[in-house]
């Protein structure tokens, strides 16, 4: 006469559960991180020192930023054109898109006028890696 046990697993029975879970915190974080990256490029635009040159278009002065010193606002073309394209949580990775649209855009933060506003040398895009690290240990919730 033996013994017989038998264990029985409900890990693939909740394995889909948790992946679900896992997708959904995962996408919440790239969005907030997305978001959070958006309101840091327009505060930098909002708060860039204007030292720069003066600018007269009409009977309207513009002062701009200095190099190095995200764009200073004037039309407010530039600002209103950043958007956020959320993470839906399909694919095997959530992706969120930070982007503009505006065709000087490059010219300001990657170009020869060096006013980083989103690239990876500028302070909003450090200040939202330093968030997303942060707020990471909240997938796992």
């Amino acid at each position: 006469m033996g013994i017989s046990v038998q264990i029985d697993s409900k890990i693939d029975l909740n394995k889909k559960k948790i992946d679900k879970l896992l997708t959904q915190n995962a996408t919440r974080h790239v969005n907030r991180v997305a978001v959070y990256f958006q309101n840091e490029i327009k505060r930098g635009m909002q708060k860039t020192p204007k030292t720069g040159e003066i600018y007269t278009r009409g009977k309207k002065k513009h002062i701009a930023s200095s190099e190095g010193n995200p764009p200073a606002i004037d039309t407010g073309r530039l600002i209103s054109s950043i958007l956020v394209s959320p993470a839906t949580g399909l694919g095997a990775v959530p992706t969120a898109k930070v982007k503009t649209n505006v065709e000087y855009s490059y010219r300001l933060d990657k170009g020869e006028l060096n006013r980083p506003f989103m690239s990876e040398r500028s302070t909003a895009y450090q200040k939202a890696r330093l968030f997303s690290q942060k707020i990471m240990k909240n997938i796992f919730r």
